[in-house]
């Protein structure tokens, strides 16, 4: 298993993955939340990791940074045939490495009411959720 930083390269084969995720956790219809939209990579990632085993990418994990020094977690999927395998754990770690490492002093991540596996993986590694207006997603924060 290789964890590597994002490059151009990667994007054809990551949008394909995460949309398979989206597929499978919003029973064939993640359009309806918007998400797929989200695919480019911006100015503002700051840090996008990509998880190789063998030639296959098959995690990815993201931080968007934000105002007021923190910075925001995007994209932290593993494939299904992958996932119990401490990939997840292992970006989780990476990003918040750096984000410390850059002198960040929150982080947060936005999850949605579906993806309760993500809520509990979360709160495991100290997110504690917090006020939303949003009524579509819960949102998370740690203080680093």
């Amino acid at each position: 298993m290789e964890i590597r930083r994002y490059t151009k390269e990667d994007k054809e084969e990551i949008t394909k993955m995460v949309s398979e995720i989206l597929r499978e956790m919003f029973n064939g219809n993640p359009e309806e939340f918007k998400i797929l939209k989200e695919f480019n990579v911006t100015k503002d990632y700051i840090y996008y990791l990509v998880v190789v085993i063998g030639k296959k990418i098959v995690g990815v994990g993201a931080l968007k940074k934000l105002k007021d020094r923190k910075v925001r977690i995007k994209r932290l999927y593993v494939m299904e045939d992958y996932r119990r395998r401490g990939i997840a754990q292992k970006i989780l770690n990476q990003l918040i490495r750096f984000a410390r490492e850059q002198n960040f002093k929150q982080i947060l991540f936005n999850t949605y009411p579906t993806m309760e596996h993500a809520r509990r993986f979360h709160k495991r590694n100290g997110f504690v959720e917090i006020i939303s207006n949003d009524p579509y997603q819960i949102h998370l924060a740690k203080k680093l």
